[in-house]
């Protein structure tokens, strides 16, 4: 029986600001990161970066024990476990932190842990964690480059001919210069679709100004440009709203990312009209979890596209779920350089626009702790 002897929450520093416009025209995301280390008396060593505040993670990581098995720290509730139990080992930190968690950044924590479990495991078996999952149903999956919004038509254009001469086949632009003025979106977009041509896949993501009704207006004028999906045109704490769009309009409404637990998904999935659920694994309970919220979307016949914009390292997991997902996939891909981004994680192939699956042990990723060392502040 393997068990773990440590587990660690480390804060990275990616040298960059928020908001920072790179060299090669993208913006970088936010400058610190969080990232999980587990280790084994098997001296096999699991990693999983952690879509979250980096301290806040950390706290609930290392938080002296309050009350015994009820309010206390999650190292306390994982170490001297077996990385076999892993529904167990789920259940054992949720229950820890019944007094202080169940959702948001305790359930990001939780996530962190059971995603660096689940490639301990794998690489322990010699197996890949979509192996683990209940096997791959493909190799490759669509990738769309995940990128932000310019501020002019001639920007947009420019950066969709940078992501076709990549490869890609897919694209989303983000907020940035979108949902500030309906007439300039539409522009915006009118030149990437042009630029992309009617063959390649284009979604949009961010909030739209103004209520429900408003809302739907733009999105029913959206719908020449043939986008795949909406993300989020609505704040994701507004479920019923969300699903209510989705069912007035004939674009697709996407949203999940900042949900975390089964429960969230469930008041998600309540109702119809939300077609495209997008589960973060690292918020929302990790692979343990998506066992249980992947099915649950697909028996509402919604689209499940995993959130990943962080570094490659959670593309990478997220990549194992698409490949273990039956029916239409699509993986995000952070075309970001960021420094962490794009160097802390290596071993991803991107090929005439597809992210191949990771075919070797655990998550099939190699982490670079010369990295981790040289941007680690705590």
């Amino acid at each position: 029986m393997t068990v773990i002897t440590e587990v660690e929450a480390l804060v990275l520093d990616g040298q960059v600001e928020y908001g920072t416009r790179l060299d090669d025209g993208e913006m970088a995301g936010p400058r610190y990161s969080s990232l999980i280390k587990v280790s084994t008396d098997a001296g096999v060593t699991g990693y999983a970066d952690v879509d979250s505040h980096p301290w806040i993670v950390q706290a609930l990581v290392n938080a002296r024990t309050q009350i015994p098995e009820f309010c206390a720290g999650l190292r306390d509730a994982v170490v001297g476990q077996s990385v076999w139990n892993r529904s167990a080992l789920w259940e054992r930190m949720y229950r820890h932190s019944w007094y202080h968690g169940r959702r948001g950044p305790a359930l990001h924590a939780m996530s962190g842990i059971d995603l660096a479990v689940w490639d301990i495991a794998g690489r322990l078996a010699g197996r890949p964690v979509h192996d683990l999952l209940g096997g791959a149903r493909r190799d490759r999956v669509l990738a769309y480059a995940s990128t932000l919004f310019r501020e002019t038509p001639e920007e947009m254009r420019k950066a969709t001919r940078s992501y076709l001469d990549r490869g890609f086949r897919a694209i989303k632009f983000g907020w940035g210069a979108w949902g500030i003025n309906p007439a300039r979106d539409r522009e915006l977009l009118a030149a990437v679709r042009d630029e992309a041509g009617p063959d390649v896949h284009l979604m949009v993501d961010g909030h739209l100004p103004g209520d429900l009704t408003a809302v739907r207006r733009v999105l029913d004028g959206l719908a020449e440009f043939g986008l795949q999906w909406v993300e989020e045109p609505l704040p994701a704490d507004r479920p019923g709203d969300l699903a209510a769009l989705g069912r007035a309009t004939n674009v697709r409404v996407a949203t999940g990312e900042q949900l975390g637990g089964v429960g969230e998904f469930e008041e998600l999935l309540a109702a119809e009209g939300v077609s495209v659920v997008q589960p973060d694994l690292s918020r929302c309970g990790g692979f343990t979890a998506i066992q249980t919220i992947a099915p649950l979307a697909l028996a509402r016949g919604a689209l499940v596209v995993p959130h990943a914009w962080t570094s490659q390292l959670l593309t990478a997991a997220s990549l194992h779920v698409n490949a273990w997902l039956p029916g239409p996939v699509f993986q995000e891909y952070n075309v970001s350089s960021a420094p962490l981004a794009s160097t802390l994680a290596t071993g991803l192939q991107l090929v005439d626009g597809y992210a191949l699956v990771p075919t070797g042990p655990g998550l099939g990723v190699t982490v670079d702790e010369n990295v981790v060392e040289a941007h680690r502040i705590a």
